[in-house]
């Protein structure tokens, strides 16, 4: 995705979690759950997600914040999801963002992986369709 707001400015809103609430349609909420402090490496978030009409909880941890890169990791018994961002500069001062998810099924769960795969693309479609705008907006801030 290319946005012309600033690459630093988009890793500095997408370090926070919390505002996935805002661009991700799978997130019903998600709040700081650690002492709160500036936004690093081990940082917590309590994430409910809407997944094929159903309520998950997650929590999730910022793993990586290196340069360009964030990472996150949220589990819950039965699933860990790893998110991805990779925020680079672009040539004409504003960003290209690459977001991955790596989502892995625990115990039974892993036999429905393949039927959910489709459901996990729409989502990604969704995000991709909805995280502009809202990247785009912090430029104009």
């Amino acid at each position: 995705m290319t946005v012309s707001t600033p690459a630093e400015t988009v890793l500095g809103y997408l370090a926070d979690f919390g505002h996935s609430e805002v661009w991700d349609p799978g997130t019903k909420s998600c709040t700081r759950s650690d002492d709160g402090g500036p936004i690093g490496i081990g940082a917590t978030w309590h994430k409910v997600s809407l997944f094929n009409g159903r309520e998950s909880e997650l929590t999730c941890t910022l793993v990586d914040r290196t340069g360009s890169r964030l990472a996150f990791v949220g589990e819950n018994p039965t699933i860990m999801a790893t998110d991805e961002l990779l925020v680079e500069p672009a040539d004409d001062g504003g960003s290209v963002v690459t977001y991955r998810t790596e989502v892995r099924f625990k115990g039974l769960l892993k036999l429905a992986a393949l039927f959910l795969r489709r459901e996990f693309e729409r989502i990604g479609d969704e995000v991709e369709r909805t995280l502009p705008p809202v990247l785009e907006r912090l430029g104009r801030a």
